[in-house]
């Protein structure tokens, strides 16, 4: 997504198609290192044990859900990248685990009280759609299921790494009220190497919320 605010999720939508279409894989294929490290220590209940990986992209995350036993169910607005998902599901034996849908969550949410994780990474939410989708994640969190949400810390925007839209970003209050009411919260600002614009390494920050229904 550009700098320029979409008006609507249709917009959206056209912006993150074409920048799939564009190329044969937009990031590097890895599931986010971020994602690992946070449920390290954190396994399925049982073969049941459900997660929801909100804006999956090309489903490298929903796909190493399932690989650790999850039973996931991957939504993202492109479908472009759900295509894409589907196709790696199949050529990795996954699609008995792994159910992926196009899906606005800004209009349709996820169902209440479904799931035993709920994770997103580095969502682009406009800020009119922020109540509905964060808001519609922390609802599909069942009791003593775990919310995940990871985005890019304000920070990065004077850093000189690549950083979204500034519209899209939430500040450590903003991101903590999303999961009032549930217990063992914690939203912390986490370090995550990578290359700065020059090439050179650097340092970015993630704003990490974790907590359990």
């Amino acid at each position: 997504m550009g700098h320029d605010r979409p008006a609507d999720s249709s917009e959206v939508a056209a912006l993150w198609n074409a920048r799939y279409g564009s190329r044969d894989q937009p990031w590097n294929g890895a599931v986010n290192a971020r994602l690992v490290s946070e449920l390290d220590g954190l396994a399925p209940h049982d073969k049941a044990s459900a997660a929801l990986d909100a804006g999956c992209g090309e489903g490298c995350d929903s796909l190493w859900l399932a690989e650790q036993g999850w039973q996931v169910f991957g939504v993202d607005l492109s479908s472009v990248a759900i295509d894409r998902a589907r196709d790696a599901a199949h050529e990795r034996g996954l699609g008995a685990r792994v159910r992926l849908e196009q899906r606005d969550l800004s209009t349709t949410p996820p169902p209440e009280a479904e799931f035993d994780l709920v994770t997103a990474h580095y969502l682009h939410v406009l800020p009119d759609h922020r109540d509905a989708i964060y808001g519609g994640l922390a609802r599909a969190v069942r009791l003593g299921g775990t919310l995940l949400l990871v985005l890019h810390d304000a920070s990065n925007i004077d850093a000189g790494v690549a950083h979204p839209p500034p519209f899209t970003m939430l500040t450590r209050d903003e991101l903590a009220a999303v999961a009032h009411g549930f217990r063992e919260l914690s939203c912390e600002q986490k370090p995550r190497a990578v290359l700065g614009r020059d090439g050179s390494p650097a340092t970015a920050y993630d704003l990490v919320l974790r907590a359990v229904r």
